[in-house]
């Protein structure tokens, strides 16, 4: 009878004698090499179901050699598993640098960070039961995103823009007033910070997965509550100032109760009430754009995207050269040209393109933060001699994009930003607040007080101010924050106002 052909020898006979002998030069568990036999050719290690006998631990440092009933054991272990479920062993390279020492107050750190997780153990760096992750049932917490405290810092000093543009008001009656105007006014462009910001903000939180519904609530809760409040406020303080006109204000407010008056081209109805919630009309707006607007963006190619920002610029610039000649400075050019939302949109836009490109790692190499603000002080140089169709929006607003890109960046690349300091970073999260209660103060400041010189002008400014931080922290203490959780669910984290914060969507 023909002698059957031998057949190779076994991973335990080709080891070495140290091998054999229960030490591995490599600190493979001494049952993966029986495994091997199996798997014919396997070059990485594999973990296989220790036998029941003895825990199986590394041979360099309990494990000093195996009499013959563990090794048989082993051998019994490894024949068992099922080739189906061999092809699924975990396995992981070979590697020199994996240490067995075991570092004090750290339970399994004996076995090296390759190994699979014991039960009962959670996998390095993933969430354990105890902290809500997927295996106690909960719901798995959103990855968070860097924070980017610079641009919370920032959001203050747009708001201070726009407070200097309405203390106009305190000087109306000074010798000073048709002076001053020129320098004040363009803080108006303040708000096309916040539309550009807005839409960055929106994209660097979104994540793929994230579903239209919670998208919606989440902003109906950061902005209604502080909203109404502010809307609301407005009406008590003009009737006890001029109670005969209460019944033509609530008739031109009517609109702005569902955030619909930034639509109606006219001043009566857009300023009504609190004049500065027409902005917030249009950030309603945006919202309900955005997840449109995002898979738009998403789906462009680097090229396209450019080409979109470039068009996106040209929208926000020819407009205004178009409209306000044509239509001779009427009210329906300022409306068209600063409150229209859709023309407001393209910054908007402008902000989410800066995001992706952020976000996939581009940087600005030649501009950096400081840089970015000088061009601002420039474009605000250019608005104070500029015609008014201008300087909102078509003056200022690269500019801002540029500070916002490269304040992004500053904090990403972790580089010193004055703007990350802790009391710009508080009074950033007050922002929001801020803006919608300081023309309140301002016109009550001046209701009481009636400047008529420039000292008193200046001091009912800088009291205004004062009073209008002092209301924005009870806002934000008071409504803003606690009715944002409770409207969230009590579930969610609370929006702070940070760009970048994994709150702030």
């Amino acid at each position: 009878m023909r002698r059957p052909e031998r057949r190779p020898d076994p991973a335990w006979r080709q080891a070495s004698p140290a091998a054999r002998k229960g030490r591995t030069q490599s600190n493979v568990p001494i049952y993966s090499l029986y495994v091997e036999r199996h798997r014919h050719a396997v070059r990485n290690r594999v973990f296989t179901r220790p036998c029941a006998r003895r825990r199986a631990v590394p041979t360099s440092s309990a494990y000093r050699g195996g009499d013959d009933l563990h090794r048989a054991s082993c051998r019994r272990a490894a024949r068992r598993i099922p080739r189906a479920l061999e092809e699924v062993v975990v396995s992981t390279p070979r590697s020199s640098a994996t240490s067995w020492t075991r570092p004090t107050g750290q339970r399994g750190a004996h076995r090296p960070s390759s190994l699979p997780p014991r039960r009962g153990e959670s996998p390095a760096g993933a969430p354990s039961p105890s902290s809500g992750g997927p295996s106690s049932g909960a719901t798995p917490a959103r990855p968070r995103t860097a924070r980017l405290d610079s641009l919370t810092g920032l959001r203050f000093v747009a708001a201070l823009l726009v407070f200097a543009s309405h203390s106009i008001a305190s000087f109306e009656f000074t010798p000073v007033a048709e002076a001053i105007d020129p320098y004040l006014e363009p803080g108006a462009a303040g708000v096309s910070f916040f539309f550009i910001l807005s839409g960055f903000v929106l994209t660097w939180t979104h994540r793929p997965g994230d579903r239209v519904g919670p998208f919606y609530r989440r902003r109906f809760a950061r902005i209604a509550p502080a909203y109404w409040v502010a809307v609301i406020a407005f009406i008590p303080l003009n009737a006890l100032a001029r109670p005969e006109e209460t019944g033509d204000l609530l008739w031109h407010m009517a609109p702005s109760f569902i955030g619909l008056h930034a639509w109606i081209p006219d001043n009566e109805y857009y300023w009504a009430g609190n004049g500065v919630t027409w902005s917030i009309s249009c950030e309603m707006f945006f919202y309900a754009m955005f997840p449109l607007l995002i898979v738009w963006a998403l789906r462009l190619s680097d090229r396209a995207r450019w080409w979109a920002a470039g068009v996106l610029c040209l929208l926000v610039i020819v407009p205004p050269l178009v409209l306000a000649p044509l239509t001779h400075g009427e009210t329906v050019a300022d409306w068209a040209i600063f409150i229209f939302p859709v023309q407001r949109l393209w910054e908007f836009g402008l902000g989410i393109l800066i995001a992706l490109w952020i976000k996939e790692g581009r940087r600005i190499r030649r501009i950096g933060i400081w840089g970015a603000l000088g061009l601002v002080a420039i474009a605000y140089a250019i608005a104070v001699v500029a015609p008014a169709y201008l300087i909102w929006v078509a003056i200022p607003f690269i500019p801002f994009a540029l500070t916002i890109a490269t304040a992004a960046q500053a904090d990403l690349d972790g580089r010193p930003s004055v703007f990350r300091h802790p009391v710009l970073v508080k009074l950033g999260e007050w922002s929001f607040a801020f803006y919608l209660t300081h023309q309140l103060v301002i016109r009550a400041v001046d209701y009481v007080l009636e400047p008529t010189t420039v000292l008193v002008a200046i001091g009912a400014t800088v009291l205004a101010l004062v009073v209008s931080v002092a209301s924005a922290y009870v806002l934000f203490s008071v409504v803003e924050k606690p009715l944002e959780r409770r409207l969230r669910g009590g579930t969610l984290p609370v929006s702070t106002g940070g760009a970048g914060h994994a709150q702030k969507r």
